[in-house]
């Protein structure tokens, strides 16, 4: 097989491919849970800060990558749910705390072995540095905050 030169163009048509292979496992998961994915982002966010402060909404939106008005709906869904928990602070009426409840970190901690569980098969591709690798590269992708708008794949 010759080899191929790893453009840009090439380079992005493979992530997107990959993604849209994990994605299948994911919105499994997801759909048995009945979650949707803004609620999945948002939950796991709170999940990762459950033991600092509670901050606002739109906090949560800006650090899960979703939109205020995306991650409000979210909030009002995983609220029905038990899942989260919001509250107005007396001083500042204008804002929602959010935070997880005890039942939103048991479902966040079953889900993720799940989904570990549904993927199992494609990490066995990689050996550990395999591994290592391609979790720094694709951290770097995700990090570096690059705008969806100077994306061209």
């Amino acid at each position: 097989m010759p080899d191929i030169e790893v453009t840009a163009a090439v380079l992005g048509r493979i992530i997107v491919q990959a993604g849209r292979i994990l994605d299948v496992p994911f919105g499994e998961v997801l759909e048995r849970y009945g979650l949707t994915r803004n609620a999945w982002w948002l939950l796991t966010e709170l999940y990762r800060t459950r033991d600092e402060e509670p901050a606002a909404i739109g906090e949560y939106a800006r650090r899960s990558g979703l939109a205020a008005s995306s991650a409000t709906i979210a909030t009002e869904q995983l609220t029905k749910r038990k899942l989260v928990r919001r509250r107005q602070p007396k001083d500042n009426r204008r804002t929602t705390l959010v935070n997880i409840t005890g039942a939103g970190v048991s479902l966040v901690e079953s889900a993720r072995s799940d989904l570990e569980r549904s993927v199992a098969g494609l990490y066995d591709l990689f050996d550990s540095d395999d591994r290592r690798l391609l979790q720094g590269l694709l951290t770097r992708i995700v990090t570096r905050g690059v705008h969806r708008s100077e994306l061209q794949v």
